[in-house]
């Protein structure tokens, strides 16, 4: 019964967002439609207030989030690695991307979802199933030169639990390559919401935001070091929210 009322809820609410969003997205993407890169980055603007809009209304009072800025520091340009235990985590990327919409990379099966998979593409999200290593990092090239955060789940699937599974280090050797910001964000309370099943439960979800990683650790450590080195940093993280609540 709450599983149904959350995602009822979550419904409306996305048929009102739509109603009331779109208009002005099909506005803002006429007057844009010349530069790609502006087009894409006003589909991004609209995914993250729609995220926002899921998380603190569509769960409410049901799911509550929680984010928190351990790190001193505005979201910029850079890679933020995230854990992923939850299908919501994409979702809650937008508690901490305040102010700059980000760019996912994300697995196949999102983009092939009917409504989610086509603004993921719309917005120029990467599938990096889909890519070789270097388009991965021609992209990531230019999602950085532009200032735009790229969240990453480097898990590649949700672990369902408080469990975390091994890092993929495509990522890291891209944060290398590029010299760009390393930051790492701690999520807990969402294994069941939803769980693998996709059974909704009552929930305190909290989104850390981390210090990054030094500059100067990034560019001496070999990818493998550093993949582990975040996972550790990340792991003692959540053990420390999961133990706190």
């Amino acid at each position: 019964m709450l599983t149904f009322a959350i995602y009822t809820q979550a419904l409306i609410l996305t048929v009102l967002y739509c109603v009331i969003a779109c208009p002005f997205l099909l506005l803002f993407l006429l007057f844009n439609c010349f530069s790609l890169r502006r087009m894409r980055g006003v589909v991004r603007f609209f995914i993250l207030w729609y995220g926002k809009a899921v998380i603190h209304l569509g769960w409410y009072p049901y799911v509550r989030v929680r984010f928190e800025n351990c790190s001193g520091e505005p979201v910029r340009g850079g890679i933020y690695i995230c854990n992923h235990r939850s299908s919501s985590d994409p979702f809650l990327a937008a508690a901490f991307t305040l102010a700059r919409p980000p760019a996912q990379v994300v697995n196949r099966w999102p983009m092939r979802l009917p409504f989610f998979g086509f603004f993921a593409r719309l917005g120029g999200y990467l599938d990096v199933t889909a890519h070789s290593y270097e388009e991965s990092l021609e992209w990531a090239r230019e999602m950085v030169k532009s200032d735009v955060p790229v969240v990453v789940f480097p898990e590649g699937t949700r672990s369902g639990s408080r469990k975390m599974n091994q890092f993929h280090g495509t990522f890291f050797r891209i944060a290398k390559e590029l010299d760009c910001r390393l930051v790492p964000v701690a999520i807990t309370g969402n294994e069941h919401c939803p769980d693998r099943n996709f059974r909704m439960s009552r929930g305190r979800v909290r989104v850390c935001l981390l210090p990054e990683v030094d500059r100067g650790i990034v560019r001496e450590t070999p990818p493998f070091q550093l993949k582990n080195l975040v996972r550790r940093i990340l792991m003692e993280q959540t053990q420390k929210m999961d133990a706190a609540e």
